[in-house]
């Protein structure tokens, strides 16, 4: 999974967003690590659906492992490799075939980023007019995507703001990029969470960020996308292309549109100041959590103290 323009990945506290090295660069002076990213700053947020998926995906590679856990299995638990680099474990033994399975989900989460990531790029080079080289298994979010677009009557030419877009909030110390923003014929009441159809010809501005599965319906969303939402609409300013900055517009509304194989479906979620402000706390939390060094924390132990010896009758 490549990292968006101006973001980089720091080993131990993840992404954020900072200098790409050059005088132009605008945010050239924001002091290291840099800005948290949005997504980064939402890794504090516990997802209970993660927990299952892990166990499902562990369960699954221990029985396609079976005769091999079958044939190491009076080997010790802690063998050689336990003790060698990773690029010379043998991959045969009952430590390997433990290590593994247990990393297997961990292997199913960065093949779907992965792959989210490759729909993401085919998206947006539709919508730019800059398509990528056709890839069967992305086609079909593809055409789920085209098809989003024609239900709406989008004309790319007009209807487009911009996409991928890195936006940036220096006040509150993260950045992040956002998908797409797009003017679409529906009006959002933040009280009742309702949209109403406008007209074809009076549209207002959305923020759109599309999210790909393989096996979730098109229906499917969760608690904490409101907040990435928010984030990303509250934010003081927006870096162009040509690395210009502007100031982030006003929308409408924000909105979740999940691409699958055979559907797609477009979700609006409460991503309004409250949202925000939950949002923020994340962003000092995550931020609290990356600043500390735990390995400076040192025992303390009460002092010895000789105990007075009795007088002498």
């Amino acid at each position: 999974m490549t990292a968006p323009k101006h973001a980089r990945d720091i080993k131990g506290i993840g992404r954020y967003y900072g200098s790409c090295g050059e005088d132009f660069c605008p945010l050239r002076d924001v002091a290291p690590p840099g800005l948290i990213s949005v997504t980064n700053a939402q890794g504090v947020i516990a997802k209970p659906a993660l927990v299952p998926a892990a166990a499902k995906a562990t369960a699954q590679a221990a029985w396609d492992r079976l005769p091999q856990m079958v044939a190491t299995s009076r080997q010790s638990p802690e063998g050689p490799c336990a003790r060698a680099r990773v690029a010379d474990r043998c991959g045969r033994c009952r430590f390997c075939v433990t290590a593994a399975i247990k990393a297997e989900h961990k292997n199913e989460w960065e093949k779907a980023a992965d792959f989210g990531s490759l729909v993401h790029a085919h998206a947006h080079g539709h919508v730019l007019g800059q398509p990528l080289p056709y890839d069967p298994d992305v086609e079909p979010f593809i055409f789920q995507h085209i098809r989003f677009l024609d239900a709406w009557r989008i004309d790319l030419d007009k209807h487009v703001e911009a996409a991928e877009l890195t936006v940036v909030s220096r006040k509150h110390g993260y950045a992040g990029t956002g998908d797409l923003w797009l003017h679409l014929p529906l009006a959002y009441d933040e009280a009742t969470g309702r949209t109403s159809f406008t007209s074809w010809t009076r549209r207002k501005l959305w923020l759109i960020d599309g999210k790909s599965s393989l096996k979730k319906p098109a229906n499917v969303v969760y608690a904490d996308q409101p907040l990435q939402l928010a984030g990303l609409r509250f934010a003081e300013e927006a870096v162009l292309p040509d690395e210009s900055v502007v100031k982030v517009p006003r929308f409408e509304g924000a909105a979740i549109l999940n691409w699958r194989a055979t559907a797609h479906a477009l979700i609006p979620q409460p991503a309004g100041r409250d949202v925000f402000k939950a949002f923020l706390g994340a962003v000092e939390l995550q931020r609290l959590f990356h600043s500390q060094n735990v390995k400076a924390w040192e025992q303390v132990d009460a002092p010895v103290v000789d105990e007075p010896k009795p007088a002498v009758a």
